[in-house]
C-alpha cells in the first residue's frame, strides 16, 4: 500500500505546475513548466500493415494541451513558404513523382514547405517565440500530402521541444543491440554493405571520433524495404534524402529523420497496396 502511494505522489509531482501566479511567469518559464509536467506518452499499433508502434500528433496533444491550457499558452501556424520555386519564381509547395506498386504505377504528390510557428504567453501578448520547421509529406491526395507533413513536422518538434519521453518500445531496439555486438567484432574499418564513404570511416552505428553516431546497416536495410515497399528503388530514396536533408550519405541521418522518412514510406506503401 505505501508502495502504491509513493507511486501516485510521484506521479502527481511530476504533472504539477509551479505554484506561481501563471500571469508572474514569462513564457520562457511557462515552457520549463510545460516540459516538467508532459507525460510519457506510451507507443501503440495503430495499423495492422504497420508492424511497429509509434506515437500519433494526436497522442502529443493529448498530452501538452491540458497543460498549455493551464498555464496561459497559445500555439499556431502563422506562415507557410514554399522552399521550390518554378522556371518564373512562383512558389510551389507540391510536386509530383511515379512510383510502382502492386496495382501499377501510381502519381504520388509530394508537398514541401517552411511552417513558422508562434507560442504567444496569454498573460502578456507581447511575449512571444517564433520558430520555423521544415515539413514535408506525400499522397496520392496532395491535400493528404499537406496533412502528413504538418503531422510530421509538428509531432517531432513537440517531442524535441518539450523532451516526451516516448517509451522503450522502439523498433530499433534490436538494432542496436546487434550493430553493438559486431562493431565489438569487426572494429573499425569493416562493414556489412551500407557504409559511410570512405574505406577507412567506421562501421554504421559506431561512433565518429569527429561526428555524430551513425545509423546501422540493419537501420538502413529496414529503411530501403519499406522504400521497396512504397514503389521506390535504393536510388530514388537516396536522392531523396539529399534533396530533402542535404546529406549525400543516408547513414548520417538522425534519429528524428530516419524515423520521419520511415513513417513517409509506411503511409505511401498503404495508399499504394490499398490497405
Amino acid at each position: 500500500m505505501a508502495e502504491t502511494n509513493a507511486a501516485a505522489d510521484k506521479a502527481a509531482e511530476k504533472t504539477k505546475t509551479t505554484s506561481i501566479p501563471r500571469e508572474n511567469l514569462t513564457l520562457q518559464r511557462k515552457f520549463v513548466e510545460l516540459r516538467r509536467a508532459c507525460p510519457k506518452i506510451v507507443k501503440e499499433r495503430h495499423s495492422e500493415s504497420v508492424k511497429y508502434k509509434y506515437a500519433k500528433i494526436y497522442d502529443v496533444w493529448e498530452a501538452v494541451t491540458p497543460i498549455m491550457n493551464e498555464v496561459g499558452v497559445n500555439f499556431e501556424i502563422i506562415k507557410e513558404v514554399a522552399t521550390k520555386t518554378d522556371e518564373h519564381g512562383n512558389p510551389v509547395y507540391w510536386s509530383t513523382m511515379q512510383i510502382k506498386t502492386s496495382n501499377g504505377d501510381k502519381l504520388m504528390f509530394l508537398y514541401e514547405a517552411d511552417l513558422t510557428i508562434q507560442w504567444t504567453d496569454v498573460d502578456n501578448e507581447d511575449d512571444i517565440l517564433q520558430v520555423t520547421v521544415h515539413a514535408v509529406g506525400w499522397n496520392d491526395d496532395p491535400a493528404k500530402a499537406k496533412g502528413a507533413a504538418h503531422t510530421y513536422a509538428l509531432k517531432y518538434y513537440l517531442f524535441e521541444k518539450f523532451s516526451i519521453d516516448q517509451g522503450e518500445d522502439d523498433p530499433d531496439n534490436n538494432d542496436f543491440s546487434a550493430q553493438g555486438k559486431a562493431g565489438q567484432g569487426q572494429g573499425r574499418g569493416q562493414s556489412n554493405g551500407n557504409t559511410r564513404p570512405g574505406g577507412n570511416g567506421p562501421q554504421n552505428g559506431a561512433q565518429d571520433a569527429t561526428g555524430p553516431k551513425l545509423l546501422s546497416d540493419a537501420q538502413l536495410n529496414r529503411l530501403y524495404k519499406k522504400s521497396e515497399a512504397a514503389g521506390m528503388t535504393k536510388e530514388a530514396t537516396d536522392k531523396r534524402i539529399l534533396e530533402k536533408y542535404h546529406k549525400q550519405n543516408p547513414a548520417a541521418l538522425s534519429r528524428a529523420e530516419y524515423d520521419e522518412i520511415c513513417e513517409a514510406l509506411d503511409a505511401a506503401a498503404v495508399q499504394g497496396g490499398g490497405a
